[in-house]
This record gives C-alpha cells, sequence and structure tokens, in this order.
C-alpha cells in the first residue's frame, strides 16, 4: 500500500537522552520523503518552541507539529492552527495536589515551561533528557495560570497510587506515563490520535493511509488507530505490544529503518 502520512513522536523516537539532537541520517531520510510528496507530523507531548529544528538540532521543517499531545497544532509556517487549553479549576486541582505531596510540577504555556514545584530538580530532569533549554522558568508563585491558561502538565515522581488518585479528583484530565513515574497530563478529550486526526481530516486522508512511529504510552492511541504502528527498539516491552512492526532505537536510526521498510519500493 502507498502510505501519504508519517506521524513521528520526538523524545524516544527521533531524540533520546544519549542523542540530544536528531541525526543527520534521519534528517536526510526525511526530507528526501517530503520531496516525494509524503506529508510528516510531528506528533509530541512537547511544546511548540520545545520541537523547532534549533531545539532538535535540524533544518527539517515538518508539514505540521502536534504538540503537547494533541492540545496545539502548527502548520509548517510556525502558526497555531488548533488549541485546547485546561480549565482553570483544574490548574487549581493539580497545582494543590502536587504541592501537597511534593511533586515537581510544569504547565505548558505559549511563551515557555513553568516549573510550579521542585524548580532545581525539574531542570536537573529536563536538562539531563534534553540538554540545556531557554525556555524554563520559574513558576513557583503559581500564578501564571491568571494571565492564561496552559495546554498540558507534566509530573515527576508520582507513584500509581498518587496518579490514580489524582485522576479520581480530576476527571477531565488524562495522565499518560513517559517515563517511571512520570507523566504528560492533558485534557480528558486530548491525545496524540486526536491531534493527529484533526490534521490528517485537512488533508483528505484517513488513518489507513497513516505510518506512526512512537516509544511511550502516551503514542498508544495512535499506534493502535494507524495504518501501520511502529515502535522503537529502545521502547518498554509493554509499548512495543502495539507494534506491527518493532524496528531499531534512536541510536541506531530506528526511524530510518522504517522509512526504508514501509516506504522505499
Amino acid at each position: 500500500m502507498a502510505y501519504r502520512a508519517l506521524a513521528l513522536d520526538v523524545d524516544g523516537t527521533l531524540i533520546c537522552s544519549a542523542q540530544k539532537k536528531i541525526s543527520p541520517g534521519t534528517t536526510a531520510a526525511l526530507k528526501e520523503l517530503q520531496s516525494r510528496g509524503i506529508t510528516i507530523i510531528l506528533s509530541t507531548g512537547r511544546s511548540g518552541y520545545a520541537s523547532t529544528g534549533d531545539i532538535l538540532g535540524t533544518d527539517f521543517v515538518p508539514d505540521w507539529r502536534v504538540c503537547t499531545n494533541g492540545a496545539l497544532i502548527l502548520d509548517a509556517a510556525g502558526r497555531t492552527v488548533f488549541e485546547r487549553r485546561f480549565s482553570f479549576s483544574d490548574v487549581e486541582t493539580i497545582s494543590a495536589f502536587t504541592a501537597q505531596h511534593s511533586l515537581p510540577l510544569t504547565f505548558t504555556y505559549e511563551d515557555a515551561y513553568y516549573i510550579y514545584s521542585n524548580y532545581e530538580e525539574y531542570v536537573a530532569y529536563y536538562t539531563s533528557h534534553s540538554g540545556p533549554v531557554p525556555y524554563l522558568r520559574d513558576g513557583s508563585s503559581r500564578t501564571r495560570h491568571y494571565q492564561s491558561l496552559p495546554f498540558g502538565a507534566y509530573i515527576l515522581e508520582m507513584p500509581v497510587r498518587l496518579r490514580d488518585e489524582l485522576a479520581a479528583m480530576c476527571p477531565s484530565i488524562k495522565l499518560m506515563e513517559t517515563n517511571p513515574e512520570a507523566y504528560d497530563v492533558s485534557p480528558a478529550d486530548t491525545d496524540k490520535k486526536h491531534g493527529v486526526e484533526w490534521v490528517i481530516s485537512q488533508l483528505g486522508i484517513g488513518f489507513k493511509d497513516l505510518i506512526a512511529v512512537g516509544d511511550s504510552e502516551n503514542d498508544r492511541e495512535l499506534l493502535l488507530a494507524s495504518g501501520v504502528s511502529v515502535v522503537m527498539g529502545n521502547a518498554p516491552e509493554h509499548v512495543k505490544a502495539y507494534a506491527d512492526y518493532v524496528t531499531g532505537s534512536v541510536v541506531e536510526d530506528g526511524v530510518v529503518t522504517a522509512i526504508e521498510r514501509f516506504f522505499c519500493d
């Protein structure tokens, strides 16, 4: 079958803690695929400003970026074409709960990540995974959401017991584990699948025309919906269970292997 679009996660798929920039080989493969008319969509838990070529170390420009797990969608020029934000009460509940249990918390806004608790600990965690970044802010005053509401949140060091407690307190949110005891938090009706669905509806194609590549639980719905689901070799075993095809790891240029497998004759 001739697939018409490729959706790619970022962390754990295009980059990782051992390889913090997109490799030249992957960059070249994506450009070549795009030159053939294949639409490239980044589908990431990252914000718009954390998923640019400057940050990811590449001059490749995707056709679309589905950011913050589908809560923000940007076109190739970086213009916002769709957004979905938390309610004020959701922010207040998440903020109070994480403060009560001393959990590192950050919220994603249009200008930066604001770290509401455990600032130094969160900065150390983020930079160890992504390197030095210019978009982390001290939000310990817990007032940033009075200016505008965030698109998403990220909570660290949250055991399953507390995850379940927060989910019961706040049924209008969705918690998705990305690393052990680390969770992306989104509005309940928002995820990568819904974000990519919005994009492909603009293209006049369906999920059967799409290949999705990911490595984490926040890729689950998109992987299961797509025509072909590809999971990275560095993914946890339970995520590999969602795969039609398991490719190599990030450092092995697993995305290139998947492109060669499904897009090259």
